[in-house]
């Protein structure tokens, strides 16, 4: 999920949040505590919240978000949510997503769902991994289902696009955006979501019928 400062990515997270099953086991990654789960026992009763910590004054007792995300991998987690992504645990935080623990989600800064691939990319180089280009696209495109852009339009947080990862070809991530931008700014369905992405989604209560309405999901 990405958006400028303040448009909301982490409250839109939240809202997401609030939708996974509670048997679900969750794992969440932040610089500094703003999800909350502890706040949801009910909704969330299998959760565990790691914290990422500066040095001391001597140097030593750091913990950042790369080990952080490294760990959690380890602690046998249905979702792993990084708060934000801004450096090399952008490396672990794919393999998880790759691995079987689909609905992962993050969020980062990014002006369009288009710039977050390349963005992403220059995070995984931050991991040091020695991995070419094409490599790190296909582990992006293998990892990624979906990404959201959220903008503030007219003092409104709106979501503006989304965009359905395809597949990685070279050094290119192959995307389509299924909603995008409306005259208002609000999303309006765009190019056709695959017919075994849409399975997938009407399997977790997604109305495909929304995407029937040109005008904007809210829309009759």
């Amino acid at each position: 999920m990405g958006g400028g400062t303040g448009t909301g990515k982490t409250t839109m997270l939240r809202a997401l949040l609030n939708e996974v099953p509670p048997e679900e086991r969750i794992v969440t990654i932040e610089d500094a505590y703003e999800l909350g789960l502890d706040r949801f026992e009910d909704r969330h009763p299998d959760h565990d919240m790691l914290q990422s910590r500066p040095a001391n004054i001597e140097g030593r007792g750091a913990v950042t978000m790369l080990d952080l995300t490294r760990m959690a991998l380890r602690m046998d987690p249905d979702r792993v949510i990084v708060g934000e992504v801004r450096g090399g645990e952008a490396f672990p935080m794919l393999l998880a997503m790759s691995q079987g623990n689909n609905g992962s989600m993050c969020t980062m800064h990014a002006d369009s769902t288009r710039t977050v691939f390349p963005k992403l990319a220059a995070y995984v180089s931050m991991a040091e991994t020695g991995l070419p280009v094409d490599t790190v696209n296909l582990l992006l495109a293998t990892a990624l289902h979906f990404v959201v852009h959220i903008e503030v339009i007219d003092g409104v947080r709106r979501i503006a696009s989304v965009r359905e990862v395809v597949d990685a070809d070279g050094a290119r991530i192959v995307s389509n955006e299924i909603f995008r931008p409306g005259d208002d700014g609000r999303a309006i369905p765009g190019y056709p979501l695959r017919d075994s992405t849409l399975a997938m989604l009407e399997d977790c209560g997604f109305d495909a019928a929304l995407l029937d309405r040109p005008g904007g999901w809210w829309t009759s």
